[in-house]
């Protein structure tokens, strides 16, 4: 999830909500007269619910013993809740299908239960267009383990006043930081106190000695560029693909809308990137599509990266630690400092949700199944790491593949942990930190301390939806180049900013500022 160009899905979900009208999002089953026993097929003959199949409709790469697993969850169903009577398909999309596979299904009214939803995938767009049911009622009648670790973070996720989606129980924000090669470290005996500055800028000297020293490795690899995964966390409260409060270096109570590429440190960071570049600092094909940054650090090409950091005991800006899952994706010890911690953020709240379709013939059966993610351990284990002994071993209490397997080859093996139920239950894997959720629950204190100036503001962003879609095209010609170094600012920043001014920008940082006077002024902020 963390490496996608969100952009390009929402503009993709924005350009199908046109298909979402024509044919219709609705069904003849809108949620509002179902229970348990009417939904079913009626009561059975012990006066209990009659059977239901909840499908799960989630991205996920293709596994090879996904049918397997689903019998599982199936056999653990109705031996542990058999007063529920259920059973669950699982029908995963592979990412590279998932907008247009889901938003067919939903303008089709294909009959599915469950889905997971995201702000970068069209969560908005699913509401305006009648696709989710609310939850507001559901969960209060069968969600109590939801509402149990939940139950403050549920407003992003409304929209007229009623939820429609459910998050996560997770991370509550994230730490952006350099991840760096241990052995490069210690060979040259860099100094990285200079990180306390929290400034990206003091990785240069490392960068200039590894090009001077090392020849055939990259000193930053990207496609994680400092002005995606450190300046909108570290610079901005961020509104829509536009539009941001500028929230560096400026008075609390500054409420004023920008344009996110317009401010003094994009330029800065765009300057440096650019310096880099010509340096030979950075990869040249950071363009490519489907380039993976940690496989040329797992092969020895790379010493730097930029990019999400591992959430562990201290967090604090330039705080060295080794970074447990960098180090298993690099296949070495790899040391990481981060740079910028988040605000409580709506964004993230709306970031990782499961949602309830309006095709679905059981909702209740549906809130039932998402809340059982929230308590039982055993099923959500499943979920995500499949069988005990086929799928994967326990070793001292964390997850570990079983002898002789791989990755590619134990048939079921992903990383969907963050996609549903409480993320506090789940075990570790080997070579994580053993205490990786106690971490997060150390963290999300920290964070609920420092709210974001907008927390709980929503952007709409039907009124100017047009004018979003022709401002991500304009932007092709020009963000990527000048986010990966390849394009000098100083020359093309002016010229994006025109193009987008053409597009409507304008109009769309007015009415960002129009709907979040109105939300100051009606929560009292």
């Amino acid at each position: 999830m963390k490496w996608l160009k969100k952009g390009s899905v929402i503009l993709s979900s924005l350009m199908l909500t046109v298909a979402m009208t024509a044919t219709g999002c609705s069904s003849s089953n809108n949620g509002s007269n179902n229970s348990p026993q009417a939904s079913s097929g009626g009561d059975s003959a012990a006066g209990g619910l009659g059977p239901y199949e909840v499908v799960m409709v989630f991205p996920d790469a293709p596994q090879k013993d996904n049918e397997l697993v689903q019998n599982a969850m199936n056999d653990y169903l109705k031996k542990t809740y058999p007063d529920m009577n259920v059973t669950v398909k699982l029908n995963p999309i592979d990412w590279g299908a998932w907008s247009d596979k889901t938003n067919l299904m939903m303008a089709s009214g294909d009959k599915f239960d469950t889905i997971f939803t995201a702000d970068w995938l069209g969560f908005q767009q699913q509401v305006t267009k009648g696709a989710l049911l609310p939850l507001d009622d559901l969960l209060a009648k069968y969600g109590p383990d939801i509402e149990a670790v939940e139950k403050n973070y549920h407003d992003p996720a409304k929209r007229g006043g009623k939820l429609y989606g459910i998050h996560t129980h997770q991370e509550l924000g994230g730490a952006q930081g350099i991840y760096l090669d241990k052995a490069l470290v210690d060979k040259y005996k860099f100094d990285l106190s200079a990180f306390k500055s929290g400034k990206v800028e003091e990785l240069e000297p490392m960068l200039k000695t590894i090009k001077e020293n090392e020849p055939g490795i990259t000193p930053l690899v990207m496609p994680s560029y400092p002005l995606d995964a450190y300046y909108s966390s570290g610079t901005l409260d961020q509104i829509g693909n536009l539009a941001a409060l500028n929230v560096k270096d400026t008075a609390p109570d500054d409420f004023t809308v920008t344009n996110m590429y317009s401010t003094p440190r994009f330029m800065e960071l765009a300057k440096m990137t650019n310096k880099w570049y010509k340096a030979g600092y950075t990869n040249k094909d950071a363009l490519t599509p489907g380039l993976d940054a940690w496989k040329k650090i797992q092969a020895g090409q790379a010493f730097a990266l930029v990019g999400d950091m591992d959430i562990l005991a201290n967090m604090e800006i330039g705080s060295v630690s080794k970074s447990p899952n960098g180090s298993l994706k690099a296949g070495r010890d790899m040391l990481q400092i981060p740079l910028n911690v988040d605000r409580l953020q709506t964004g993230k709240m709306t970031a990782t949700m499961q949602a309830i379709s309006k095709t679905s013939k059981d909702p209740e059966r549906a809130m039932m199944l998402l809340n059982l993610f929230y308590k039982d351990k055993n099923l959500l284990t499943l979920f995500n790491f499949g069988i005990e002994g086929t799928h994967y071993v326990l070793k001292d209490g964390q997850v570990a593949l079983p002898d002789g397997k791989t990755n590619n080859d134990v048939g079921y093996y992903h990383d969907n942990m963050w996609q549903i139920g409480n993320q506090m239950l789940n075990y570790t894997r080997v070579g994580e930190d053993p205490n990786k959720y106690q971490n997060y629950e150390k963290f999300n204190e920290m964070i609920t301390k420092n709210p974001s100036r907008i927390f709980g503001f929503v952007f709409d962003p039907e009124p100017v939806k047009n004018e979003m879609i022709t401002i991500d095209n304009a932007n092709k010609a020009f963000v990527d180049g000048i986010k990966s170094g390849q394009l000098d600012p100083e020359e093309n920043l002016p010229k994006l900013l025109e193009k987008q001014k053409a597009a409507g920008a304008d109009k769309v940082i007015a009415e960002a500022q129009k709907q979040l006077d109105a939300w100051r002024a009606a929560n009292g902020k």
